[in-house]
């Protein structure tokens, strides 16, 4: 046993899970949603993305790349997952660009509720490019 008591005494190696990647269809399903969100954002605030500083809209009113109340924001927060969040927080979560279009992907995709954008919308085509990535 000489030469062993390194290999008990020490730890298991860590190994990542990798996740089974995605088909090609899944992708492009994928690619397409996200594509149509960057659409959406760039209609609302004038582009997509992160943002170095606090984007509003509507007197302040609306707030993010996707144009958020706080109100919609937080309702639909606590309906996907049942988290309760502050004004504050939803004021800073709004501004983050990923939390702001997990949110949006949630309504339009999840739910079908593309009209929380209406003039967006209607310029984008959103229920008929939801209905033909739907198709795909």
């Amino acid at each position: 046993m000489t030469g062993c008591a390194g290999v008990f005494g020490s730890k298991p190696p860590v190994v990542a899970a990798v996740a089974p990647g995605l088909t090609s269809r899944e992708q492009e399903i994928a690619d397409r949603k996200e594509q149509l969100l960057q659409q959406l954002a760039t209609c609302e605030s004038g582009s997509w993305g992160p943002s170095e500083r606090p984007i509003y809209g509507g007197r302040r009113a609306y707030h993010g790349r996707f144009q958020f109340t706080l109100r919609t924001f937080i309702t639909y927060t606590r309906k996907r997952d049942g988290t309760e969040l502050t004004t504050k927080e939803a004021a800073a979560d709004v501004q983050d660009y990923d939390k702001a279009a997990s949110l949006a992907w949630y309504m339009i995709y999840d739910l079908q509720e593309p009209w929380h954008w209406p003039l967006c919308s209607r310029k984008l085509g959103i229920p008929a490019q939801v209905n033909l990535i739907k198709q795909l």
